[in-house]
């Protein structure tokens, strides 16, 4: 949404809110968003989850993400480390839910001249929604969701925050047609470490925190309980202030 914490929430302050028409907005948070900048810092304890227990992960991605693992150490943070947090890697169920929500807004231009017009790997997921995908297939990807958030109900009992790598590669070259490159392997799925929280729904805030030998920026990504946005914002805008925001260009 914006390169520093401080634009992101004042955007959030705008737009957070009930809205009539959406039957799962929420009230309006009592706290300020803004305020929550002020002493920003991290929960007491974190868990760091480099592969999410089914992700590749790129080594120089690591290693810029382990580096600011630790600048949580040094605010006073005790990170504790876990292998795994989902029992595999759940891309299926959401493609069936991305691309079942695609096919209802575009089905009214398949078979049109404007098809043409759809970016062609959009367009072939919204035809194979449309002739292989079920709607028994789509109530259990929503089940897997609530499988989902059930594994992490039971992680933030013992912390408050969960940190992850962003995505599993540096950003592709265009010429990779969406295709990344981990460890010099091509991947298609390089981006394995956010699609799970959009699932289950959980606030989450990605921090730059380097970049890569060849200059591409490089993110950890903050994950929180249900409806812990304040707890996000002020981890994240803690570990921007620890990292330096005029630091990143240079690494």
């Amino acid at each position: 949404m914006a390169r520093r914490m401080a634009d992101v929430v004042a955007a959030l302050d705008v737009a957070v809110g009930p809205d009539p028409n959406d039957i799962r907005s929420l009230p309006r948070p009592e706290a300020s968003w803004p305020a929550a900048l002020d002493a920003a810092r991290p929960p007491a304890k974190v868990a760091w989850s480099p592969t999410l227990g089914y992700a590749p992960l790129d080594d120089e991605v690591r290693t810029l993400c382990e580096r600011a693992v630790r600048r949580f150490e040094d605010l006073g943070t005790e990170v504790v480390e876990i292998d795994s947090v989902f029992d595999a890697d759940p891309v299926m169920d959401w493609l069936r839910l991305a691309t079942s929500y695609n096919l209802r807004t575009l089905a009214p231009f398949r078979g049109t001249d404007d098809w043409a017009k759809v970016d062609p790997m959009l367009a072939a997921q919204v035809d194979w929604a449309a002739e292989h995908l079920t709607p028994l297939e789509v109530v259990r990807a929503h089940d897997a969701c609530h499988r989902l958030n059930a594994d992490l109900v039971a992680l933030f009992h013992d912390v408050r925050l969960l940190v992850t790598p962003t995505c599993a590669a540096p950003p592709p070259p265009r010429d990779l047609d969406g295709e990344g490159v981990i460890n010099g392997v091509r991947d298609a799925n390089w981006a394995r470490f956010t699609y799970p929280f959009n699932m289950t729904r959980s606030p989450a805030a990605s921090v730059c925190v380097g970049r890569t030998s060849e200059g591409l920026p490089v993110g950890i990504q903050l994950v929180g309980p249900q409806h812990a946005d304040l707890v996000v914002i002020r981890s994240a805008a803690a570990l921007e202030a620890a990292i330096g925001f005029e630091e990143r260009p240079s690494v």
